[in-house]
C-alpha cells in the first residue's frame, strides 16, 4: 500500500511539478522547455514491420542535437528459436541535428537530419557444407545513411511530451522509411 502511495505521488510530482508552470492570471504558461530529452517510440517501417525508436535530445534555443537507434525486426524472429542469433533486422545508429519550431504554446514541429551508421542483416545463401538445409544462413551487411526526420511534440509540461516522428533513412543497401508515435521525458 505504501509503495502504491509512493508511486502515484511521484507521477503526480513529475506531471505537476513545482517549477513546470509559472502563474499568470488565470492561464497556466511555460517558464522554458527542458534542454535534454529521453524518447522512446514504438511504430511501423514501410515493410509493415514493427520498429522501436530511442534517443536522448539536447536543445539548444531553436536548434537541437539528437542520438537516436533505430530497430526493427520481423516479428517470427522474436521467437526463443532466435534469442542470441543472427536474424533479419535493420538498424541504424544516427545522429541528428536540426531546427525546432514553436507553434501554439505547448507545441512543436522538429526538422534535422545527420549521418547514420545501418546495419541490414539478410539471409544469406547456403554455400557451407557443414550446414544443414534446415538451418538459416544470415549475412551482415554495413553502410553510412543519412536520417532526416519530421517530429511533433505536445508538450503538457517542461517533463512530459507526446511525439509522433515521420523519419527517412537513405542509404546504399537498403533506405527504410517509418512513423512512430511515443513519448519524450524531460531531463532538467
Amino acid at each position: 500500500m505504501k509503495s502504491n502511495i509512493i508511486l502515484i505521488s511521484m507521477a503526480f510530482g513529475l506531471i505537476f511539478g513545482s517549477k513546470t508552470f509559472a502563474q499568470e492570471t488565470d492561464d497556466l504558461v511555460f517558464e522554458e522547455y527542458n534542454n535534454l530529452y529521453i524518447q522512446v517510440e514504438f511504430g511501423k517501417n514501410n515493410d509493415k514491420i514493427n520498429m522501436l525508436q530511442g534517443g536522448i535530445t539536447l536543445e539548444m534555443e531553436k536548434n537541437y542535437y539528437k542520438i537516436k537507434v533505430t530497430s526493427a525486426v520481423e516479428r517470427k524472429y522474436k521467437t526463443k528459436q532466435y534469442l542470441g542469433k543472427v536474424h533479419p533486422e535493420i538498424s541504424d545508429f544516427s545522429l541528428i541535428m536540426g531546427r525546432s519550431f514553436k507553434l501554439i504554446r505547448y507545441q512543436r514541429f522538429h526538422f534535422g537530419t545527420g549521418l547514420s551508421f545501418v546495419t541490414h542483416v539478410v539471409k544469406g545463401n547456403i554455400q557451407d557444407s557443414d550446414t544443414s538445409p534446415q538451418d538459416e544462413n544470415f549475412k551482415q551487411r554495413y553502410t553510412v545513411g543519412l536520417p532526416v526526420e519530421l517530429r511533433y511534440s505536445f508538450n503538457f509540461n517542461r517533463n512530459i511530451a507526446l511525439s509522433c516522428t515521420g523519419h527517412v533513412n537513405a542509404n546504399p543497401i537498403k533506405s527504410f522509411t517509418g512513423l512512430s508515435a511515443g513519448i519524450m521525458l524531460g531531463l532538467f
